[in-house]
């Protein structure tokens, strides 16, 4: 989140509006969390066409070219791998996100002035979770959409623990994570 913050504020003159066309993934919740953190007012797309009006976007790299093509100035790729990994490579005026983001600094000494927010093309607010600071959270929704958002960042904001499951045995995640409650389509359930 630090080196993400610093990038955009240090590297790209704290932009007014920061993109994320990325699926559930932990590079997702740093981009995410670096754009608050800068002042931005953070877009999250389903689309590309989501993106205009972006002057710097975070893409899943299969969306790069479509991001330039929307309007975006600067689009840094994210290989999505385990460990954040380069691309191998990346197409013409893309940047690598994984080669960008390593040469920031690893503490950021702002603080935004507010937490500015926008899903689906409308102004998102993030809602307050019945969770305290012991409670493990999973959820499998993609943060493109408003409940997939509030998935993502309404334990955050509780202090919560998020576990982020895109593959695997459910069950099987719950116990190793020692989950305590599960974030679906039907909304926040606790586990006994």
């Amino acid at each position: 989140m630090s080196k993400t913050a610093n990038l955009l504020t240090d590297g790209y003159g704290a932009p007014d509006r920061c993109g994320l066309l990325l699926p559930l993934h932990w590079q997702t919740v740093c981009f995410l969390l670096g754009g608050v953190a800068a002042g931005a007012t953070v877009v999250v797309a389903a689309t590309a066409q989501e993106l205009a009006g972006c002057s710097i976007a975070f893409v899943a790299a299969e969306h790069a070219e479509a991001a330039l093509d929307a309007g975006v100035d600067d689009v840094l790729a994210c290989s999505l791998t385990p460990f954040g990994t380069r691309l191998p490579s990346v197409p013409p005026l893309v940047l690598d996100a994984a080669a960008e983001i390593p040469t920031y600094g690893d503490h950021f000494a702002g603080r935004p002035a507010g937490v500015h927010l926008e899903v689906g093309g409308r102004s998102f607010t993030v809602p307050a979770a019945d969770l305290n600071l012991t409670d493990r959270v999973l959820t499998r929704l993609e943060p493109s959409t408003p409940d997939g958002l509030a998935a993502l960042l309404g334990p955050l904001r509780a202090g919560a623990a998020v576990v982020l499951l895109v593959e695997g045995d459910q069950e099987a995640v719950i116990a190793q994570e020692q989950v305590t409650a599960v974030v679906d389509a039907g909304g926040l359930r606790r586990l006994p």
